[in-house]
């Protein structure tokens, strides 16, 4: 759902009050510092004059570069001079900086012209009222990982590996996908039969992500194909935006693949959404009940091919973990 008027104004106002809010505690501060170092003030008044003189300068005809030199000279002299102030009564260097919420925009929601990640992700939280997310993350992430609910004596085929070390792997492999991502990016592809937490293994990865100011959008199978049948048969305008996101935001996670009714659309909207974003280097997480063997007769080799080569493979097994935790309460 694009963003109505009032919900972009509303964005807007908090971006207006955070700029306030980073205003009001600077102005706050840099009382509060004056009146512990007279010297700073003095310094921060000499400062400006530099800059005055400099502009001065440029105005009557002087070389430009030369002035500009002279001019980086005297700041950064007084810089050093500043932050030695500070930190010898007890301030850090950056006291006197705004507060932002955001540093890449500096609180304003756009950077050149174009929107920011985290407008972006604050606008996607609006339209699909990802309260209801939030409200899942502040309970599925790794501070709730338990790998205790795997059971170590649950074992898979021929494997040597046991649930709960299977899970230990798929964990570690997370956190490192998460602390590489910025730099990275990648995919991943989890396996595993349903309640094996599949899910709750992405939510961590969304929650961490998130708190590193990365735009994130989670869709089902069935919301994903939704959205597509939406636009692309309706031509829906309240789908556009999150139609677009689908392709740009810097992680795509799409959960349960598999559960959606199935046909030649889905198939064909599927391949597109993968390749654009692969061609695109955006990162996509997709979790699914799914073989080998099954995605490859659901979805056709092409697609299954396409997953297999550019996504990582976390799999997860054991028992219904959901079922599990109901019969031991």
């Amino acid at each position: 759902m694009a963003l109505s008027n009032e919900q972009y104004d509303a964005l807007m106002r908090q971006y207006n009050h955070k700029q306030s809010r980073n205003n009001q505690i600077v102005s706050y501060r840099t009382d509060e510092v004056y009146e512990a170092i007279p010297a700073l003030a003095e310094l921060d008044a000499e400062a400006s004059s530099v800059s005055v003189t400099s502009i001065t300068a440029i105005l009557d005809g002087k070389d430009v570069s030369e002035a500009a030199a002279e001019s980086k000279r005297r700041l950064n002299e007084l810089k050093e001079r500043r932050e030695s102030l500070l930190l010898s009564h007890g301030f850090p260097v950056d006291y006197l900086e705004p507060p932002y919420d955001c540093p890449d925009c500096k609180d304003t929601g756009f950077i050149n012209g174009n929107r920011c990640h985290c407008f972006k992700q604050a606008a996607i939280n609006i339209i699909y009222k990802q309260s209801n997310i939030s409200n899942i993350l502040s309970k599925e992430n790794f501070d709730f990982y338990d790998l205790d609910v795997y059971d170590e004596n649950y074992f898979e085929g021929n494997s040597e590996v046991s649930a709960r070390a299977t899970a230990q792997i798929a964990l570690e492999r997370a956190k490192n996908f998460v602390q590489n991502f910025k730099e990275k990016g990648g995919n991943l592809l989890l396996l595993g039969q349903t309640g094996c937490g599949k899910t709750f293994l992405s939510n961590c990865i969304a929650k961490a992500l998130l708190d590193e100011g990365v735009s994130v959008i989670y869709f089902t199978a069935f919301e994903l194909f939704r959205v597509f049948e939406e636009q692309t048969f309706k031509k829906n305008a309240d789908v556009a935006d999150i139609h677009d996101q689908i392709f740009d935001c810097d992680l795509l996670i799409i959960d349960d693949l598999g559960t959606e009714f199935q046909n030649s659309f889905t198939t064909a909207r599927l391949f597109q959404c993968l390749n654009e974003r692969l061609l695109r280097n955006k990162s996509t997480i997709i979790s699914t009940n799914l073989s080998f063997e099954e995605m490859r007769d659901t979805y056709s080799e092409r697609i299954t091919s396409r997953v297999f080569s550019n996504y990582d493979v976390l799999k997860l097994i054991g028992e219904d973990i959901r079922i599990k935790k109901v019969i031991n309460n």
